[in-house]
């Protein structure tokens, strides 16, 4: 049996993030659950993008019970660090423009960008060197063998305090990769699969995978 015929369900419910993983993992059977996910109400209590991602994978895995035969859990945290900002919003990037009214659920992604921006402005600031981080936990069980790996990667880049472009989600708009002049929010999602922080990540999953099982 080929790693191809093991089911990978994505622990989120975050549906770009899905559609992201099923396309740049198109050679695996990817399923998501977003309603079975979201009635789990996981506290995402970790200090790291790796810490949170296997909270993730490893509370949706636990549900699945002798569902988990041949199913891999794939989960993954990921978010926006910028240097000016002190590593901001890092871990917090889904609920930045909670934090101050101190709520514990995730923004919009219009409520996001604006509080970013308002924050570069507080510094007297229009750009800053910033990094995408994605970290991707899977969890399970294949041919007998229980598995808990995780893999990083990361896209370099700026972010610019103007929005630009209608693709992507979260701060794609206002987030320029290194060595572009466009924003990942103006690269169609082919172009951005190729290079983000996630398809980086699941690059280094599809080596663990291959060379192990």
């Amino acid at each position: 049996m080929s790693i191809q015929k093991v089911k990978i369900l994505i622990a989120s419910g975050n549906e770009g993030k899905i559609r992201e993983i099923q396309d740049i993992f198109e050679e695996y059977e990817v399923i998501s659950d977003i309603k079975a996910y979201e009635n789990l109400h996981i506290q995402e209590n970790g200090n790291s993008f790796e810490e949170n991602a296997l909270i993730k994978a490893k509370s949706f895995y636990a549900t699945l019970k002798e569902q988990a035969h041949n199913l891999i859990v794939m989960a993954d945290d990921s978010g926006l660090c910028v240097d000016m900002l002190e590593g901001e919003p890092g871990i917090y990037s889904a609920r930045y423009a909670n934090l101050d009214a101190n709520l514990d659920t995730n923004a919009s992604d219009s409520a996001n960008l604006a509080y970013l921006i308002k924050k570069l402005h507080q510094k007297s600031l229009h750009t800053s060197d910033a990094k995408f981080v994605a970290c991707i936990a899977i969890v399970g069980k294949i041919r007998g063998k229980y598995v808990e790996h995780i893999v990083r990667g990361e896209l370099k880049g700026s972010v610019i305090d103007i929005i630009r472009g209608d693709h992507g989600f979260g701060y794609d708009p206002i987030f320029v990769p290194l060595g572009y002049a466009c924003s990942l929010g103006e690269l169609n999602p082919d172009e951005k699969n190729k290079i983000s922080h996630r398809h980086n990540a699941l690059h280094e999953l599809k080596i663990f995978l291959n060379n192990n099982f």
